[in-house]
């Protein structure tokens, strides 16, 4: 009992700070879970079913404050959850070493895109491919194709492991398309709601078991923490929320990376 309000208490603090930055947390709470003794089949179900509820409650503060871009989302999000589907149906199906080292890559992907900050070559005045959309007295462009092919392959690969792409779909729309970062992250809180929704669909499927003991507590906790965590993001300024994502995704990166390095097993 114990270890089920500690966790839910972990969650609760993390959602809160992931919900700031329209992320999902999944990599943060697949590496708790499975350091406290849960295979990365079940981590992945808990933490989907928490995603989405820290998700859902976070995107309603920033759909009322006007930073979520629908049309943005409704072009970028399909074919990531489309593939977090096949990834999750899929991740039932391959060896636990496997979805490890799955999760290992992310994590040092997601510290790379952060630490580098590569800034991409961006679209000029338009094109056959090209959008060029304005939105709440902001400009940026999307390379249609080069987006959704680069979202499909995060959805694919973070519906394996119970994230929801959220820590790298901000750096495609922030990087390659230009999109503030403020409007990025109220967009995403979005996208992370549906990825979670389809990922969570595709992993039970063919899950056999669901841990509801965990996973009604920790939902709550996130519940709760999603509705904080947007509000505060609200009242932040741009630089600010731009500069504390980069620090929040070095320490995440870097602490999961040295404990996995540390015991390999789990």
């Amino acid at each position: 009992m114990f270890y089920i309000v500690f966790l839910a208490v972990f969650f609760l603090f993390i959602s809160l700070i992931f919900s700031m930055f329209g992320l999902g947390g999944g990599l943060a709470y697949v590496s708790l879970l499975v350091l406290v003794g849960y295979t990365v089949k079940t981590a992945s179900i808990i933490s989907l079913f928490a995603i989405l509820l820290a998700s859902f409650s976070a995107f309603s503060i920033f759909f009322k404050s006007g930073r979520f871009d629908w049309k943005l989302a409704a072009l970028i999000d399909p074919p990531t959850d489309i593939m977090a589907f096949v990834g999750g149906y899929y991740a039932n199906l391959l060896p636990e070493i496997v979805l490890t080292v799955i999760l290992v890559a992310m994590v040092l992907l997601a510290g790379m895109l952060t630490i580098r900050r590569v800034e991409f070559k961006r679209a000029g005045k338009g094109g056959k491919f090209v959008w060029r959309r304005g939105f709440k007295g902001e400009v940026y462009t999307v390379n249609i194709p080069l987006t959704c092919l680069m979202t499909g392959v995060v959805g694919f690969f973070v519906g394996m492991i119970g994230a929801t792409g959220g820590i790298f779909k901000i750096p495609i729309m922030v990087l390659l398309c230009g999109v503030p970062i403020e409007i990025a992250v109220g967009t995403s809180s979005g996208m992370v709601f549906l990825t979670a929704l389809f990922a969570l669909i595709g992993h039970l499927t063919t899950a056999k078991m669901v841990n509801w003991l965990t996973i009604i507590p920790v939902g709550v906790a996130c519940l709760l923490g999603g509705i904080i965590g947007a509000r505060i993001s609200i009242k932040a300024r741009r630089e600010t929320i731009r500069n504390t994502y980069g620090v929040l995704m070095f320490v995440i990166a870097l602490i999961i990376v040295v404990r996995k390095l540390i015991n390999p097993i789990i």
